[in-house]
């Protein structure tokens, strides 16, 4: 039996402690976790998220029974086993630790790859997407004035799919004391996407997740935007040299500008609109900390004339969220932990020991969790949003 070693890492801004064991997963196929058998032949299990991207996870199989020269995933092996992963098959993925584990996605098998090496036994790489990917009909462009994100997420929920807005039929519920936090947003703008895409990018600007369920009384179904009921609420402090075993930032003014402007039309009036947004202006604040890069931007003016603008107030809006989402873009990182199923992407870490340039608060754009051979390890990219 294997034992019980802790590993200590920082967690939060309370100095408080977590505790690492033994990496466990558990793979939940059609209802049925898998057969012990099964289990020994998975060689690594990989989960991927992201804030523009719908989740998705790998399965590595042994694929090859070398007593009896067949092949044990496909036909025609054993019935269940030929069937076992089926595209179209609904799993669930569970990853963490014996002592904590945590729900990483519902999904379905979309991917059968098989390998047939030079040297060696035959693999099988299974492959899947969350189940929201079916929610994935029609691109929308369009804007919402003063709401929060939570009123748009239902708005959206309650219209019916459309060619003409977004709308996707289906109720969403949201949770009622975290939007209540929620800040009002001037402009909302949405660029050619996939409603669902949309969503889930407003949900992890939140830090909140976006799932499919079922109300247990009605049979309904619904989708829940808002915090993520099975997830840790944490702050985690990971620093160079003890609980962060890799990082690599990434500094780039190349496509960093000090001014913004975007040109529209009136018809109705017959005269051009113009909106702007300059560093310094209000709510552009991202890495001002960083001089020496907004003196190596200054006097760079972008032009964009290729969005569609109402008046004056939605064209300076729009100057506004270009202008900061270029800023966000300045400082990006790769890094690596030790496995941590609570960090997804649309948390945020603090990250120390880099220097003053690199120090600071990391927002998670992507994020990997694997286990295998070598353990359970947590790579992430994040983008720098401000300093310690």
């Amino acid at each position: 039996m294997a034992t019980s070693i802790p590993i200590y890492r920082e967690q939060n801004d309370y100095g408080e402690r977590e505790s690492f064991y033994v990496p466990h997963f558990e793979v939940i196929v059609a209802g049925r976790g898998l057969p012990d058998d099964v289990v020994r032949d998975v060689m690594q299990v990989s989960y991927k998220d992201s804030i523009e991207e719908i989740d998705s996870f790998e399965l590595t199989i042994n694929n090859w029974d070398a007593q009896a020269g067949a092949f044990k995933y496909e036909p025609p092996s054993q019935p269940e086993n030929a069937k076992m992963f089926d595209p179209g098959q609904k799993i669930e993925l569970w990853m963490g630790y014996l002592n904590s584990m945590r729900l990483m996605l519902i999904g379905e098998i979309t991917t059968l790859e098989p390998n047939f090496p030079e040297a060696g036994g035959s693999t099988l790489l299974v492959r899947g997407l969350n189940v929201l990917h079916s929610f994935r009909r029609k691109q929308h462009t369009w804007a919402w004035e003063m709401m929060t994100d939570s009123e748009i997420a239902k708005e959206i929920g309650k219209q019916p799919p459309s060619e003409d807005r977004p709308g996707l039929g289906v109720p969403v519920r949201v949770n009622e004391q975290a939007a209540a936090r929620e800040v009002i947003e001037d402009f909302v703008f949405m660029n050619n996407q996939f409603d669902i895409m949309f969503l889930l990018e407003r949900a992890r600007r939140h830090g909140y997740s976006l799932y499919l369920a079922l109300d247990g009384e009605t049979g309904e179904q619904f989708l829940y935007f808002g915090p993520a009921y099975n997830l840790k609420d944490v702050a985690y402090l990971l620093e160079w040299g003890k609980t962060l075993s890799q990082f690599k930032p990434t500094l780039t003014t190349a496509n960093q500008v000090e001014e913004v402007t975007v040109k529209g039309w009136d018809r109705q009036t017959k005269k051009p609109i113009e909106g702007k947004a300059k560093i310094g202006d209000p709510g552009i604040d991202i890495n001002l900390d960083q001089d020496a890069v907004a003196l190596a931007v200054k006097g760079r003016n972008e032009v964009i004339t290729d969005i569609p603008v109402r008046d004056k107030q939605e064209a300076d809006a729009k100057a506004k969220e270009l202008l900061r989402k270029q800023r966000e873009e300045m400082i990006k990182a790769t890094g690596a932990t030790v496995g941590l199923p609570d960090l997804r992407s649309g948390r945020k870490v603090q990250i120390k020991n880099l220097g003053e340039r690199f120090d600071g608060e990391y927002f998670i754009t992507e994020t990997t969790h694997a286990i295998g051979d070598t353990g359970y390890r947590t790579t992430f990219n994040a983008r720098r949003e401000k300093g310690l």
